[in-house]
């Protein structure tokens, strides 16, 4: 296969390698550059070697890759808070009780608290300040917040940062792990009371971008645009998700269309197609390719700055400018070097936006279309225009489907069967959508925006929401809860590289690759089925409720106390699908369970615990049993105590430190998670 010479590609692939292993192998800093300074050297004296030499030299090429993956390893290395001497993470002075940050951004409100990004600056002790660096998520308690506070704002704020809560559950959404990957590692959860807001608000772009992008947002409220019109707007045009209702964006999701609320790579590359096309007279100035392509740089970067430049726009719009310039060109394969080259670019200013969904999903779809499209399109040549772009369009969100689909399965777990027909609507009307949007916020900045133009705006956009309604009510289309691992979407994706080559080279050896990718497949199939066939008990947490999950060889049993429907409960949802199970029984709490991994004995708010000549392995206290512990233990002699979420906390602090005078395990669900009765005991 052609493109896979070219040189770019090869050193994106060792980069990707070297960033991977630098995340998961820690080495000490002196060694890893002593190891980089050696390869750069000898990188250097295989340079000058190969030159003399009339033929390829594949010492030069194995010091190339041994020198990118380092760069690769090095990168992830120092950009890892752990490595970081000014980090907040590595300052332990328990004399500094006070921190400086300043306000990045403001994310979605949750029940409870709105959460901010921030970045740390100062700790104040009574004697000094010490600069610091690295961002933290603050938690204001909704109960205490006044409003008033916005990105581009100082603060002084205890130092007291704490773990963000990892999930209680299996299966769970990891919080603190994506925050991780964000490098957010801390947090501090505060009331408005602790925080004094200092008169100094740093004027950096940002700053200045975030409150250009509120006054938008407040012209555009004076308009005739209803709440979930204006949500949408905002998040297609601003890059702001935060006011979309949970029912919109549940529909979108289940139409195959959420990828739309999100600015990305998909409204940036539509972006530089129309102005790809307005500037086509460009084409016969003398130089006009050169200031095309300057323009069509320009104003993507005047669109991401508008949408508040958020990670996910600046990697969109830094990748679709090296296609621009790969577009000019006028080559398949400048399309294809360009993507890479953004990716290298990118990974080596960020190695963190190689854990991003958003990240891996633009560029495999980008890959997808540019590498399969071209191909599949020429199935089929129609004679007329209108049938040849909707054919152009069917071709390319299949392949874009194809390009994410393992990915989508492995992070969201399910498929909307009904995208392309999402896609064939919503995707022309998002171009018209977008650049009539942008004519909008133009006109409501200048407080000229005329009604007729604002009403017929806000219909198109109600318009696009009742289809997107309408395709989301066909449920037997969704598939949902659909049981993808690691091993199955990295096998997925080898076996779609190997039908690359085979569609663009037919070879034996091709096919050889192409088959041994479907075995591959397969195997992480049944090796994914062999081991979720493995039998395991569980005690979830659940606050003021009782879930016990008895796995049997043919169905999973439930026992439980809730009064809301399984289907809602998103704690059982999550566990179903990261198991695979298929079958729910419920039944009714019972005092004592014997499994094949162990008895347990069930003592509720009745304290009804003495039985002659039984032993069990578990004791399950729920419901806040008046109960004396020592007693029960002594009768008993359980290996241990699990207290889950429907106890008091003030009775489980009691039992904990019962339980450690007597030496018996103590397990309390809402502090150590989920008991997992198979494998604790």
């Amino acid at each position: 296969m052609q493109f896979l010479n070219f040189t770019i590609i090869k050193l994106s692939i060792f980069l990707i390698l070297g960033i991977i292993a630098g995340f998961s192998i820690d080495l000490p800093s002196i060694p890893l550059f002593i190891f980089l300074g050696s390869s750069f050297l000898i990188f250097c004296l295989s340079f000058f070697r190969a030159r003399k030499k009339l033929f390829d030299d594949a010492f030069f090429g194995i010091c190339t890759w041994s020198l990118i993956f380092s760069l690769g390893f090095a990168t992830a290395h120092l950009h890892q808070p752990k490595n970081q001497p000014q980090h907040y993470i590595n300052f332990h002075t328990a004399e500094a009780d006070i921190m400086q940050i300043r306000v990045i951004e403001a994310l979605k409100s949750n029940l409870y608290s709105q959460p901010y990004i921030a970045e740390a600056e100062r700790i104040f002790s009574d004697k000094n300040s010490t600069p610091i660096k690295g961002k933290i998520l603050l938690n204001i308690s909704k109960d205490s917040i006044s409003g008033n506070i916005k990105p581009g704002m100082k603060l002084l704020v205890p130092n007291k940062p704490t773990n963000i809560a990892e999930p209680l559950n299996p299966y769970r959404f990891n919080y603190r792990k994506f925050m991780q990957k964000q490098r957010v590692e801390k947090q501090l959860q505060l009331r408005k009371t602790e925080i004094r807001i200092l008169p100094n608000k740093e004027n950096t772009l940002f700053t200045h971008i975030s409150n250009f992008r509120e006054q938008l947002i407040q012209n555009l409220s004076e308009a005739k645009f209803n709440k979930d019109e204006l949500a949408i707007m905002q998040a297609l045009l601003l890059g702001q998700r935060q006011d979309i209702s949970k029912e919109i964006y549940d529909e979108y999701a289940a139409a195959g269309a959420i990828h739309i609320l999100a600015v990305s790579g998909l409204h940036v590359g539509i972006i530089l197609l129309i102005l790809n096309w307005l500037f086509t007279p460009l084409n016969y100035l003398k130089n006009g390719l050169i200031l095309k392509t300057f323009i069509l740089i320009s104003l993507m970067w005047s669109f991401a700055m508008l949408a508040g430049l958020s990670p996910s726009v600046v990697r969109a719009v830094t990748m679709f400018s090296f296609i621009a310039i790969g577009m000019q060109m006028r080559r398949k394969t400048s399309v294809l070097n360009s993507l890479f080259i953004s990716l290298f670019i990118l990974l080596l200013v960020n190695p963190y936006f190689i854990f991003q969904v958003g990240f891996q999903l633009s560029y495999l779809a980008v890959f997808a279309i540019v590498t399969i499209q071209p191909k599949l399109f020429k199935l089929w040549q129609p004679k007329f225009k209108i049938t040849k772009y909707f054919w152009g369009l069917f071709t390319v969100s299949i392949v874009a489907q194809i390009g994410v689909l393992p990915l989508s399965l492995f992070y969201f777990h399910q498929f909307p069967g009904l995208f392309f027909l999402s896609n064939l609507v919503v995707l022309p009307v998002l171009g018209l959508i977008l650049g009539l949007g942008i004519l909008v916020i133009l006109l409501a900045l200048l407080k000229i925006l005329p009604d007729i133009l604002a009403e017929t705006y806000g219909k198109l956009i109600g318009l696009m929401n009742q289809f997107i309604g309408w395709v989301a009510g066909k449920e037997n289309f969704v598939f949902t809860d659909i049981h993808f691992n690691i091993w199955q979407n990295l096998s997925a994706y080898l076996l779609i590289f190997f039908f690359i080559l085979l569609i663009y080279q037919k070879s034996f050896r091709n096919l050889v690759f192409f088959l041994c990718g479907i075995l591959i497949f397969q195997s992480s199939m049944l090796y994914s089925k062999i081991q979720n066939s493995t039998l395991e008990n569980i005690v979830f947490h659940k606050p003021r409720k009782t879930m016990i999950g008895i796995d049997e060889p043919k169905q999973f049993t439930l026992y439980h106390n809730l009064e809301d429907k399984l289907q809602d409960e998103i704690r059982l949802k999550d566990y179903k699908t990261g198991r695979n199970i298929n079958k729910i029984e419920e039944k009714i709490i019972p005092d004592i369970l014997n499994t094949s991994k162990a008895s347990i004995l069930i003592v509720d708010s009745s304290a009804v615990y003495k039985l002659n000549h039984f032993n069990p392995d578990v004791v399950l206290l729920r419901n806040s049993p008046k109960i004396n512990l020592e007693r029960l233990i002594r009768g008993l002699n359980p290996k241990i105590i699990v207290a889950d979420g429907s106890n008091y906390h003030s009775y489980v602090s009691r039992w904990a430190e019962t339980a450690k005078k007597q030496k018996t395990r103590f397990h309390h669900t809402g502090k150590n998670g989920a008991f997992r009765i198979s494998t604790e005991p």
